[in-house]
C-alpha cells in the first residue's frame, strides 16, 4: 500500500490514490466544507485496512453519532481512538504521547483541526510568540514521529482571509508552518451549488501545484463523488 485511500474515487485520483504514507498530510477550508467528514472517512478505511488510528478532536466537531452514519461506521467505529483536548497544551502533550503507543503496526493519525486551539489561544496576551514555536515545534516533532513509524498523519485547518493585490486570499492559519511540513495540500470550498463542494490539490509529494481540482457532496453517508 503506497497510499491512504480516502474511499472516495474522485479524491484518489487527485491524490494519486490517497493520501501520502509516513508523511504530513493538509486539508484546510472554511466552515462546512467537509473536513471533519473528509477526515472521518479516512479514519475508516484506514480502520478498514487494520491501521491503529487515533483522532484527536482539537475542534469539538467530532460525532460518534456521524462517524456512525458513514458507510462502515457502525462497524468500525470502535477501532478508532479519540482524544478531546480542552487546550493548545493538552493538545501537545496528547500528541506528543503518542509514541509509546506506535510499533511497527501502521497508524493513521488525524488532528482536527491543527490550529483551532492554537488559534483560541492567540487571543490571549503576550502569546503569540510562543504559540508560534510551540506549533511550529509540534509539526517537527509529527514528522519525525511519521519518518520513524510507519505513521500517516492527517490534519485539517482553519482558515483566515488577507487582503492581496486588490483582493481577498484564503489561506491556512499559520500558514508558513503548515506548508513547509506538509507534504501533501488540499483545499475544500464552496461552490455556486448549495450541496456541491470543490477540492484543489495545492501541493503533492512535497511539490506545489496548481490546477488539478474535483467536486463531491456531502451526503448522509458521507462525502459522494459528483
Amino acid at each position: 500500500m503506497e497510499r491512504l485511500s480516502t474511499g472516495i474515487n474522485g479524491l484518489d485520483r487527485l491524490l494519486k490514490g490517497g493520501f501520502a504514507l509516513r508523511k504530513i498530510n493538509l486539508v484546510y477550508g472554511e466552515a462546512s466544507t467537509g473536513k471533519t467528514v473528509l477526515s472521518m472517512q479516512t479514519a475508516l478505511e484506514a480502520a478498514a485496512r487494520g491501521l491503529k488510528v487515533f483522532f484527536v478532536d482539537a475542534d469539538l466537531s467530532f460525532s460518534v453519532q456521524r462517524l456512525e452514519s458513514l458507510d462502515r461506521g457502525k462497524e468500525l467505529a470502535e477501532n478508532i481512538v479519540v482524544f478531546q483536548p480542552e487546550d493548545f497544551r493538552e493538545q501537545i502533550r496528547i500528541t506528543e504521547s503518542l509514541e509509546v503507543l506506535l510499533s511497527k503496526t501502521p497508524a493513521l493519525l488525524v488532528v482536527d483541526s491543527v490550529t483551532g486551539l492554537y488559534r483560541a489561544d492567540l487571543e490571549k496576551p503576550g502569546t503569540v510568540f510562543v504559540h508560534n514555536r510551540e506549533l511550529n515545534r509540534q509539526l517537527a516533532y509529527l514528522s519525525d514521529l511519521a519518518s520513524r513509524f510507519e505513521l500517516t498523519i492527517l490534519l485539517t485547518g482553519q482558515v483566515h482571509s488577507k487582503p492581496s493585490r486588490g483582493s481577498w486570499l484564503i489561506a491556512p492559519v499559520a500558514t508558513r508552518s503548515l506548508r513547509h511540513w506538509s507534504s501533501t495540500i488540499l483545499r475544500l470550498r464552496q461552490t455556486p451549488r448549495r450541496d456541491v463542494r470543490e477540492c484543489l490539490l495545492e501541493k503533492i509529494d512535497g511539490r506545489e501545484t496548481s490546477g488539478p481540482r474535483t467536486l463531491f457532496r456531502i451526503g448522509e453517508p458521507g462525502i459522494e463523488d459528483v
